[in-house]
């Protein structure tokens, strides 16, 4: 059975079947997308391990692909993969953890705690730092990148205690801070008397269960530890770190998507803190505190789609790529750990969401991107307009994101795949014509092949709508200048 088939019974099966025989269609269909989804990861390629929960239950678990290439090592649901920035709700939980303990609070300014760092700290704040929102210069700006040395988070400090201003005021505005949460973690250390690893170790992963889960340190066993690659045009070599690979506050766990179930458990109830403090975590805040939308809470990105919160983050090091997902009104959780680079962690998001649609029974919409890719992959595009108005007609069971189209569109035209590349392109502006990604999209298409007419009236017609865009303005007024001549 085509998996494109599948996935319309998936979708509009009919109500008189018979309850096993549609329990048995879904199955398969399932397995099917699921073998889609992590076709990559296939044969001697580096892995990709899931996990996805539902009502605080296992409701799969896969991996795929090589934990260690070198050593023909398969990757299981108990593989440690270094998660990159999913540490960051790890460690704004340990910092929770010692609020809920009365060591903190949200106002205990950064000098209070670390009386060596310079005065143009004396304003932010534990929170400021949780939020991405102090100001903080970036140690990957400051840190020599021809280095060899690997660097830790008391050489962040370092770093910091050498600059003598912030990039702008804290709490003035949101700006991703890697070097804000390893000052979190030297935090942690110096109210509780104990390294960043032993408190985790004892607060955090001894008290949810998570016995896989450990702090990175240079020579430390890492158990079922997954290695990690990049591929180098001809094949996979193994980079497992880099200069700043070895900072643990802002990226330095590793864990099993096995851990993370005890994890995802933990968050429903006062196991670690209490619901107040969990409910923050969870939610948005601006410089005026906690607020209503979308945003960023501690070590989460708050996303909302149709009313429903999601609650996702993704990581990113060398050699690891990670992406968590969680709707808590619906009570599920997707974990998705890769030991590659080689494909980032919008792609990882998108898994996540057709995992936690498919493992929902539709209560969560599914990707319309997703599901054109796998018509294309089956069916080519000819006749994507007419699959795209049939999926369309059931948007309760699918959701529609145009940049999420644009994204496929960009995908086919790295891959060379012209006829795909420009049917997705016109589908997408005869679906948003005043949305510019189409045009943007086409125009692109049109410079690379060679028609630098059609290219034009393209770019011209961005130029049109982008005003509230400079940079992509300013690049559609250059092209129509230089292609023009």
């Amino acid at each position: 059975m085509r998996i494109a088939h599948l996935t319309l019974i998936l979708f509009f099966i009919i109500s008189g079947c018979k309850s096993s025989e549609k329990t048995i269609e879904q199955q398969t269909d399932k397995q099917s997308i699921v073998d889609y989804l992590f076709q990559n990861y296939f044969g001697e390629n580096p892995s990709a391990s899931f996990i996805v929960i539902k009502d605080g239950k296992l409701k799969d678990c896969q991996s795929f692909g090589y934990a260690d290439l070198e050593n023909k090592v398969l990757a299981t649901c108990e593989t440690n993969y270094r998660i990159g920035s999913v540490t960051k709700q790890f460690t704004a939980m340990g910092i929770l953890v010692l609020i809920d303990q009365g060591k903190l609070n949200y106002s205990t300014k950064l000098t209070e705690v670390i009386p060596e760092f310079p005065a143009y700290g004396k304003e932010i704040s534990i929170k400021d730092l949780l939020l991405h929102r102090s100001g903080l210069q970036s140690y990957f700006q400051l840190y020599p990148k021809d280095s060899e040395k690997q660097i830790v988070d008391k050489d962040v400090l370092n770093l910091l205690k050498e600059q003598d201003s912030l990039l702008f005021p804290a709490n003035s505005q949101f700006q991703y801070s890697n070097s804000g949460y390893a000052i979190l973690a030297l935090i942690m250390e110096r109210v509780s008397g104990k390294t960043f690893k032993n408190f985790m170790d004892k607060e955090i992963f001894k008290k949810t269960g998570m016995t896989s889960s450990t702090v990175y340190l240079k020579d430390l066993i890492i158990k079922n530890r997954a290695l990690g690659y990049v591929f180098n045009d001809t094949k996979y070599i193994n980079k497992d770190h880099n200069a700043w690979s070895a900072v643990q506050g802002d990226g330095g766990i590793y864990s099993s998507v096995s851990d993370y179930l005890n994890w995802d458990k933990s968050l429903y109830n006062e196991r670690l803190v209490k619901e107040n403090l969990i409910t923050d975590a969870f939610s948005n805040w601006d410089q005026n505190g906690k607020t209503q939308g979308n945003g960023y809470g501690f070590g989460w990105n708050i996303d909302f789609r149709d009313g429903v919160e999601y609650l996702l983050h993704g990581g990113s090091t060398t050699g690891f790529r990670s992406f968590v997902l969680r709707i808590p009104s619906e009570k599920i959780a997707v974990a998705i750990y890769t030991n590659t680079e080689d494909h980032n962690s919008r792609e990882l998001e998108r898994k996540a969401l057709v995992l936690a649609s498919l493992y929902s029974e539709n209560s969560i919409p599914m990707p319309i991107d997703f599901l054109l890719e796998k018509e294309i992959s089956d069916n080519g595009s000819e006749n994507i307009k007419e699959y795209y108005n049939k999926l369309i007609l059931n948007q309760e069971n699918n959701h529609i994101n145009k940049k999420d189209l644009l994204t496929l569109g960009f995908k086919y035209l790295s891959k060379k795949e012209d006829k795909n590349t420009f049917n997705v392109f016109t589908l997408l502006k005869i679906q948003f014509p005043k949305y510019y990604g189409g045009y943007f999209g086409l125009a692109q298409y049109y410079k690379i092949k060679g028609n630098n007419l059609k290219a034009v009236e393209h770019y011209k017609q961005m130029v049109d709508l982008v005003k509230n865009d400079q940079r992509l303005l300013d690049y559609s007024k250059k092209m129509v200048e230089q292609l023009s001549q």
